[in-house]
């Protein structure tokens, strides 16, 4: 096919446009203008100067097909010891047989957004696609024009979620390279609160797209915790976009852990529309080979008394290469806004990339505000260090790595996750393989 970015374009949109689609009239309309009055993003635009797509635009990718899929495959990724809600998701497409509600609750919804949307059109009317994030790129505009399924969580005011709720996404590129489309919607309402996990897999060795869309909104006093983790493998790209609207007095946290993939890009955007709002953000990237992983993250201080934070931490090897663009902007009646921004980056080999840009925006004068960007290779002297007390040097560069990146994972507040990404970070650091938990594990370099 054609490198031409137009065909590309055409392409896209001839595969994807006769299927099933939640969006119907002014919202798919402003989806489909958008996408003819756009193209593909280029290294000219500037959110997007250090992520090239001529590699993933070069696949044919065809909709992704619902398949065979059994129950002792999902028993393979679970996590042990978590006690959760779960919904399954392979190749964007619900399956309810493997799903379970463990949380019983007349006004507490847990289920697929296809089936919300006929069940509770109300809902899905108030809130679906309220962030127009059909505008904020091409991909985006074709997941609001033509996304068929994915998750919805509701939260009822007052309630509180006792049990984590876990999304799983499997993608399965085996007879042919496939594109998926995940839209997701997630509200909180007055005084709720939850803990959610999506997790991203892959079933094959073959080039797969995930182009996902969530949409988030908590109302007054709500707490959502957010925890992403993208583990496709070394042919996978993903394409995630985030949305976040916060009203008075909520607290939103977002973990985002990217174990691999060919080009993972993650934009995440969060509006503060209320006072008193908390909104802390925090992600650990590990890139191998020549894979490419961006995290570009927009937050939006538009009311007094508010708190932002952003960690985010990146281990880069071989050829690989990262990239961090973290904005905060601070309207002119946001008195009192604190703000911090730190990246930090280790790069292992002299090939290893790194492209670090936080930035302020700030229009009053009464805000603490700070940010910090740090890239380097591992200290010379820990490593000495260590290895003058009896510890070997790969051994001492693994202690080194796990304490870099722990700062991050002590940040998320589900134990039995926490405990399994530390897991397999030590296993992906030490090289062993995992049967089961990541199928490309045992591709992964040792450090």
């Amino acid at each position: 096919m054609s490198l031409n970015k137009k065909i590309t374009k055409e392409y896209y949109n001839d595969i994807l446009k006769n299927n099933v689609s939640l969006a119907e009239g002014v919202i798919k309309q402003s989806a489909e203008n958008y996408i003819k009055n756009n193209d593909f993003p280029t290294t000219k635009d500037e959110n997007w100067r250090k992520t090239n797509l001529t590699n993933l635009l070069k696949h044919q990718f065809s909709c992704a097909k619902k398949v065979n899929f059994e129950e002792q495959t999902l028993s393979a990724f679970n996590i042990s010891g978590l006690k959760a809600n779960i919904l399954v998701f392979v190749n964007g497409y619900f399956y309810q047989e493997y799903s379970k509600i463990i949380e019983k609750n007349n006004s507490l919804q847990i289920e697929s957004i296809c089936r919300i949307k006929e069940k509770n059109p109300e809902i899905f009317e108030k809130y679906f696609n309220k962030t127009n994030i059909e505008n904020a790129n091409i991909f985006t505009a074709f997941n609001t024009a033509y996304a068929q399924d994915g998750a919805f969580v509701y939260i009822p005011k007052n309630k509180i979620v006792k049990n984590s709720i876990h999304i799983y996404n499997f993608t399965d590129g085996n007879t042919q390279k496939t594109i998926s489309q995940v839209r997701n919607l997630f509200i909180a309402e007055e005084n709720s609160e939850a803990k959610i996990i999506q997790s991203f897999h892959s079933l094959s060795i073959n080039y797969t797209l995930s182009n996902i869309v969530t949409e988030i909104f908590l109302e007054q006093n709500s707490k959502i915790n957010f925890n992403t983790f993208q583990g496709e493998g070394d042919d996978a790209h993903q394409i995630n976009n985030i949305q976040v609207v916060q009203k008075r007095n909520s607290s939103f946290s977002n973990n985002i852990a990217t174990l691999c993939g060919s080009l993972v890009r993650n934009d995440l955007g969060v509006k503060i529309d209320g006072e008193g709002c908390e909104t802390d953000l925090n992600g650990l990237y590990l890139p191998d080979r020549e894979q490419h992983i961006d995290n570009t993250i927009f937050v939006q201080h538009l009311k007094p008394h508010s708190y932002s934070n952003q960690l985010y931490r990146g281990i880069i090897d071989n050829k690989a290469s990262s990239v961090f663009f973290g904005k905060v902007l601070v309207g002119e009646g946001a008195v009192k806004t604190f703000a911090e921004q730190n990246n930090n980056t280790v790069l292992l080999t002299k090939y290893a990339k790194s492209h670090s840009k936080p930035q302020l925006e700030i229009y009053n004068d009464d805000v603490k505000c700070s940010h910090g960007s740090t890239t380097g290779q591992l200290d010379k002297d820990a490593l000495f260090y260590m290895q003058t007390r009896g510890i070997g040097e790969k051994r001492a560069k693994i202690l080194l790595l796990n304490a870099f990146a722990a700062e991050v994972l002590d940040k998320i507040k589900i134990d039995t996750y926490k405990n399994y990404l530390k897991f397999l970070i030590d296993k992906r650091m030490t090289g062993e393989k995992i049967s089961g938990h990541c199928y490309k594990m045992g591709e992964c370099r040792v450090y």
